[in-house]
């Protein structure tokens, strides 16, 4: 009996310490779950510089998904008390480079800045591709009536200025010779310089594509629908930044990724912060805003080399020699949205490819 006995408690050890070993297993692999968790929630921590200041170029509905990350209280959820301050891009550029500004949110400017010497990077980006409107006076019905006229456009090599030359040179028009460019500044002053006979054309975003039409202009190229690489809405910063404040760069790409999220998935958020932006009263010009630039808002953060590329065959081989045999990787930095995708935050929000 005593040997039975004895077998019977060294089998109940047995057990039990397979138990113990498989609880132990359960309690390691919970362990790394919640660590796994935990790290998700809790990547990038507390911002290095908690004020900063995002620009962006122009009351354009392209820029909705800034807006709404200010007016949702996204920033102000990841640790930012964001001041958004409207500058032209190359204003915008040298407001980055001199400190006066913390994030740039606009075009190609990055680019000429840093093939003049700026150590300056993109590092996440929300339009990648042209999304413009080419409109015409009421005297001009097609893109081919323009050889010889003028086309207003915003300031020099950005995103609109290359938009128009590029659709020009699709439409068999050389630009500066065949069509002349007269930069008027601001896309309100386009309009005005159609309107006002000062020009034949112009390039417009919405809400301005809605008052063109309204005011009776014709529509030449749409050319979002050409499918034209480019930037139109990229952040960056200096190089300097980028190292100094990572925690800062991690909050300021969270609240993007949730408000490019939020601007997509609930419409009336995006409606009301482009009325306020934009200062449209009317309900038909907000929902147009919104339509004409909705499709076309990434739910993927990172910078595109393929659009970085594509602005170096853009760009005026007088003034910029070095830009065909520039290296698309020496201008941005994706390594915190990936980190950020790796992580699973991206996901968590909403935000996938």
């Amino acid at each position: 009996m005593s040997a039975a006995k004895g077998e019977t408690q060294m089998f109940a050890r047995r057990i039990i310490s397979r138990e113990s070993v498989l609880a132990a297993v359960v309690g390691l692999t919970l362990a790394l779950f919640v660590a796994a968790s935990f790290a998700q929630s809790e990547i990038g921590g507390k911002p290095e510089k908690t004020d900063v200041v995002v620009t962006y170029a122009q009351p354009s509905g392209a820029f909705t998904p800034i807006w709404v990350a200010a007016d949702a209280g996204l920033f102000k959820k990841y640790g930012l008390n964001a001041k958004l301050q409207l500058l032209n891009p190359q204003v915008s550029a040298q407001a980055v480079i001199s400190g006066e500004a913390d994030f740039y949110t606009n075009g190609p400017d990055l680019i000429n800045a840093r093939m003049r010497g700026g150590e300056v990077k993109y590092f996440g980006g929300t339009m990648q591709q042209l999304v413009f409107q080419m409109w015409g006076a009421k005297e001009i019905g097609a893109v081919q009536q323009l050889k010889g006229k003028t086309v207003a456009v915003s300031t020099p090599r950005a995103a609109l200025d290359t938009a128009t030359r590029e659709a020009l040179k699709k439409n068999g028009l050389t630009p500066d010779k065949e069509v002349q460019i007269l930069y008027v500044q601001s896309v309100p002053a386009i309009l005005s310089a159609i309107i006002g006979g000062k020009t034949s054309a112009g390039t417009l975003s919405a809400p301005n594509t809605l008052k063109a039409k309204e005011a009776g202009l014709n529509l030449l190229v749409d050319i979002g629908k050409l499918n034209i690489p480019g930037l139109q809405v990229t952040y960056g910063t200096t190089e300097k930044y980028l190292k100094s404040n990572p925690n800062t760069i991690y909050a300021f790409l969270k609240a993007m990724a949730e408000a490019v999220v939020l601007s997509r998935k609930q419409p009336e958020i995006a409606k009301k912060a482009i009325a306020k932006y934009a200062k449209i009263d009317d309900a038909p010009t907000v929902d147009g805003t919104y339509e004409a630039f909705a499709p076309y808002w990434d739910m993927n953060l990172h910078v595109r080399g393929e659009a970085i590329r594509a602005q170096f065959a853009y760009m005026d081989e007088k003034e910029f020699p070095q830009a065909k045999n520039s290296d698309p990787k020496e201008f941005f930095d994706n390594s915190f949205v990936d980190r950020l995708e790796k992580s699973g935050f991206l996901k968590s929000v909403g935000l996938t490819k």
